[in-house]
């Protein structure tokens, strides 16, 4: 074959094998400010976690919400109008599947299952109690299925518009207790002395009544730094349902521990001497715990 035929050749095929990593990027669902959902934790088999968040999050949506389709209904192929059952059955599925949907995070052992529920925060609470009250293993690769109310960019400036919204709902009328839970990965522009001293004193200029508590705080305040993005959340009870770790639900470490992130108070954030973290960054940016447990760690 001739040089310049052969070079050209080769271009094609260049171009082809661009083409097919461009479309497979497109195909790929992104993190985007406004979502909510679940912010899954795993051990490496991430396929595995995704398969298993699906299943796990449309059982129990179907339960709570009693949305699941009647197929002797819905599906039945003897009716006069067979395309019209078959239409009414694809409907129905693709309504319950478009509930959740796998995006990407960019960060390892990180997954975010986006949901077009509007609280996401009933929904990991009802998992989190019915797996306490039946004791039943429900997952073999999901470490943590936090819900997440809001997801903005990781700046200041974006992260204390999104909490100041989300705070009205919880901080703003009743005085309560709290505490703070930061974590972060692969962002180093994200201060934590800085964001939670700017996060108390918004829960304080919400309602002077607010209160920290570091052991039992009624609510716990997510927040979770991945990449460019911050991930907010509110949620009652969190340190008492072990943070969300499904495996401690069932099976709770013998030796006391203090979990996943750090709680901060208001003394420690008006001295600035904050609490000892929990969290360490390694050396390729992620978190991981101090602590030993009786279950694989969420590799944080």
């Amino acid at each position: 074959m001739e040089p310049g035929r052969k070079k050209a050749r080769m271009g094609k095929n260049k171009c082809k094998e661009n083409k097919k990593k461009y479309y497979k990027q497109a195909k790929k669902h992104l993190l985007q400010p406004g979502q909510r959902g679940f912010l899954a934790t795993c051990n490496m088999n991430e396929k595995a976690c995704v398969r298993e968040c699906y299943n796990l999050l449309n059982y129990y949506a179907d339960e709570l919400y009693k949305s699941e389709p009647d197929t002797s209904k819905d599906c039945d192929y003897d009716s006069d109008d067979f395309d019209a059952a078959i239409a009414k059955c694809k409907e129905e599925f693709s309504h319950r599947n478009a509930r959740f949907q796998n995006v990407d995070t960019g960060t390892t052992n990180c997954l975010f299952i986006r949901t077009k529920l509007e609280d996401p925060v009933e929904l990991g609470k009802y998992i989190v109690e019915d797996i306490i009250k039946t004791a039943k293993p429900m997952s073999r690769f999901i470490l943590r299925l936090v819900p997440i109310e809001a997801v903005c960019r990781a700046n200041m400036p974006d992260i204390i518009n999104a909490a100041g919204l989300l705070f009205d709902k919880y901080f703003l009328k009743e005085p309560t207790t709290y505490g703070i839970i930061f974590n972060h990965r692969y962002n180093q522009q994200i201060k934590r002395d800085h964001i939670i001293k700017e996060l108390a004193d918004l829960v304080n200029a919400k309602n002077i009544g607010n209160k920290v508590d570091l052991q039992h705080a009624k609510k716990s305040i997510i927040v979770e730094v991945l990449r460019g993005w911050c991930l907010l959340s509110v949620i009652d009870n969190y340190l008492g349902c072990k943070k969300y770790n499904l495996a401690e639900l069932i099976y709770p470490s013998k030796k006391k521990t203090d979990g996943e992130g750090t709680a901060v108070s208001n003394e420690a954030v008006e001295k600035n001497e904050n609490s000892v973290e929990t969290a360490v960054e390694s050396s390729d940016g992620t978190t991981h715990d101090k602590t030993t447990k009786a279950v694989p760690a969420d590799n944080e």
